[in-house]
């Protein structure tokens, strides 16, 4: 598909810039939870570990990928921070994955905030590389020390894996999934997954609420 295509020609990701705008707990639960991953595969196949770059610091590294974790209802400040981050890459072509987090219900806000957010990585000429829509709602920071295969955090940890596939592999999430020989037909045209909670969603708010 259009949105997917861009990115469909892997390349090797040395520097990776890691970014939850706002700033929040489970947002950087997500991320740890993806750079984790990473670092674990890459430990086990021998290879070399991306180097993580901080966008903060004067002195930092061009990145050829970034990974930003938003929230689904962002308002204006968070996207204006959003464009940004992402005018840090104009014209580089550098790989943009997303990991959204939305309520336990809907996807729709989510949805939304993607067809922003790829539109905006057109307009610098960034490469779309799609990525995850956690339905996890507030409070999954708390399953940090819970199995990540667990009945809990399975789903999203799944999901999570195929997006560091792709950032492994340095081409969108969709096409990663087809060169694994995995089935795509659960993406959106935005070459999104969406994982939601494997329990009902007043299970899953009473165990967020009051696991950790």
């Amino acid at each position: 598909m259009e949105t997917t295509a861009r990115g469909n020609v892997p390349k090797t990701l040395h520097n990776i810039a890691f970014v939850s705008i706002p700033e929040s707990a489970d947002l950087e639960f997500l991320l740890w939870d993806l750079q984790d991953a990473i670092a674990a595969y890459a430990q086990l196949s021998g290879t070399v570990l991306p180097h993580p770059v901080d966008l903060k610091a004067n002195s930092a590294d061009a990145a050829d990928g970034i990974v930003l974790a938003v929230e689904d209802m962002t308002d204006d400040e968070a996207m204006a921070d959003i464009a940004k981050a992402l005018d840090r890459f104009g014209d580089t072509g550098t790989r943009v994955y997303v990991v959204v987090r939305a309520a336990c219900e809907r996807s729709e806000g989510a949805r939304m905030l993607i067809e922003r957010l790829r539109q905006a990585c057109e307009l610098r000429r960034l490469t779309w590389c799609g990525g995850v829509i956690a339905c996890t709602g507030s409070g999954i920071a708390k399953l940090r020390h819970s199995p990540r295969m667990g009945i809990l955090r399975r789903p999203f940890s799944e999901a999570m894996d195929k997006l560091v596939g792709a950032v492994r592999m340095g081409c969108s999430v969709e096409h990663a999934q087809l060169l694994g020989g995995g089935g795509v037909s659960n993406f959106d045209p935005d070459g999104i997954i969406t994982a939601k909670q494997a329990i009902p969603a007043w299970l899953w708010r009473l165990a967020t609420r009051h696991c950790g």
